[in-house]
């Protein structure tokens, strides 16, 4: 549950009539009355309560918010009431019962930034929210709940230390030179771009939760498991790879600075060891990263406005083009975790695209065939059905992949395909000419059963190749 109240009391004639808080549903609106702060012009107050750099929150209304308030002798201007924890069952922690979480023990099994961060996570509008709570071999109260924020804080430390670091040990700095990024490069500082918006609002706005939330996607799914992997064969590449460590340092500096507040511990010590290695991790018209010896006093980065009509490093059509090669590589993936074909194999495919996206394709075929373990063979337009092939659609295009099964298992499974779709079409023929059928059933029921006929012999004449 969350809340902004006026803490003041009555205190004769300098008490102000209504504090002028943020607008919204339990704040006030009106303008300050006290006589010290007589004669003063208000100012528009932002919707948001806590205030960030350049954000809409920042300026002179707040501070003269926090000004009145200390006037009227209110210590805080805002107050935020956080959920009640309680134990699985929905009871309130208490030691006579024993379902307490020692947060000391959690520190000790888990680490604080797990514990913070865990905490982050959980705190919603509710009014409560649940922990469910077991013994741990020590015989200490814990929560599983604890494992997702130590596996966290441990992916950012391994990643940062063992993949980010050591390879910029090895790659000299050089100019940011934004025409030699790569459409992975683009991507990830889009994406950064638009998470440090997402966690802007959910800050100023109390949603730790979702700051939590934008916080942890942008890590662990976008950088870690997309962008790190795309990155590899560049870090390699001496022409390549100068640029490439540029935006790699920019995103790590610009995750730990978003991550410091709740996570503080690991990523100070980690910005210091970046410091050592590259101290200037700005990426000029991209993303601003000031200097800075310790991360506590860092400033919060921004994106440059300068990069794209939008506000920031956003860009629709770079996020547009990555994303659909996320749905080819994860399409193939996912058509070879079925098939049971090792992770270390390569496969063949060939690709059916529409003309929009095919130079996207034909520029990031070494994506492609990095992340999703296969051998290109072809990329066109037009693609007709590949003999003794599987095939799947995705992001609008046709993909065919070779390798995957037995050739005779397929062409019996093909076989049975076909004499199912025959059977329904039959059926579904013998439904239609009948007369009493057509003429008494709903209007709606004869209109499903004409669509699904026509969608069984489409894909049977797709299943022949016709």
């Amino acid at each position: 549950m969350t809340g902004m109240y006026n803490m003041g009391e009555n205190h004769g004639e300098s008490r102000a009539s209504s504090l002028p808080l943020p607008p919204g549903e339990g704040r006030g609106e009106g303008e300050l009355r006290a006589p010290q702060l007589a004669g003063r012009k208000p100012s528009p107050i932002s919707p948001h309560p806590n205030p960030l750099p350049g954000g809409e929150g920042a300026g002179e209304a707040f501070a003269q918010s926090r000004e009145g308030a200390t006037a009227l002798g209110i210590p805080f201007p805002h107050v935020h009431i956080h959920a009640t924890i309680l134990d699985g069952k929905g009871e309130r922690m208490s030691k006579s019962k024993g379902n307490g979480v020692d947060p000391v023990d959690i520190i000790e099994t888990h680490g604080a930034d797990a514990l913070r961060f865990t905490l982050m996570q959980m705190a919603t509008e509710t009014q409560d929210a649940r922990l469910p709570v077991k013994r741990d071999k020590d015989g200490r109260n814990t929560s599983d709940k604890f494992d997702v924020g130590k596996h966290f804080c441990n992916k950012i430390w391994q990643v940062t230390q063992h993949f980010a670091m050591a390879n910029l040990e090895k790659i000299a700095p050089e100019s940011v030179d934004q025409s030699k990024w790569s459409l992975a490069d683009r991507w990830i500082v889009s994406r950064f771009a638009r998470t440090l918006e997402a966690a802007n609002a959910a800050i100023a706005t109390y949603r730790f939760d979702q700051y939590a939330k934008a916080c942890y996607d942008f890590f662990w799914g976008d950088f870690c498991d997309w962008y790190v992997e795309a990155i590899k064969p560049a870090l390699r590449d001496e022409k390549r790879a100068g640029q490439t460590a540029n935006v790699l340092a920019a995103m790590i500096d610009g995750a730990l600075r978003l991550m410091h507040p709740m996570i503080p511990f690991i990523t100070e010590v980690l910005f210091w060891r970046l410091n050592e290695l590259r101290p200037d991790r700005s990426l000029a018209g991209a993303i601003n990263l000031p200097r800075a010896r310790r991360l506590i006093k860092a400033a919060w980065p921004f994106a440059d406005s300068t990069t794209s009509p939008q506000a920031g490093a956003v860009s629709d059509n770079i996020e547009s083009q990555f994303s659909r090669l996320q749905e080819i590589i994860t399409a193939i993936r996912n058509l070879r975790t079925q098939s049971g074909v090792k992770p270390s194999q390569s496969v063949s495919a060939w690709i059916g695209a529409p003309q929009e996206i095919l130079p996207t394709i034909n520029d990031n075929l070494e994506l492609i065939e990095l992340l999703a373990t296969c051998q290109i063979e072809d990329v066109r337009a037009q693609m007709s059905a590949v003999p003794n092939s599987t095939h799947v659609t995705a992001a609008g295009c046709d993909l065919y992949l070779e390798g995957l099964v037995d050739p005779a298992a397929e062409k019996q499974l093909r076989a049975k395909k076909e004499a199912d779709l025959e059977r329904q079409i039959t059926a579904l023929e013998g439904r239609l000419a009948n007369e009493a059928y057509v003429a008494k059933a709903p209007p709606k029921l004869v209109e499903e059963t004409r669509n699904q006929l026509a969608a069984a012999e489409a894909e049977l004449r797709k299943l022949r190749g016709e």
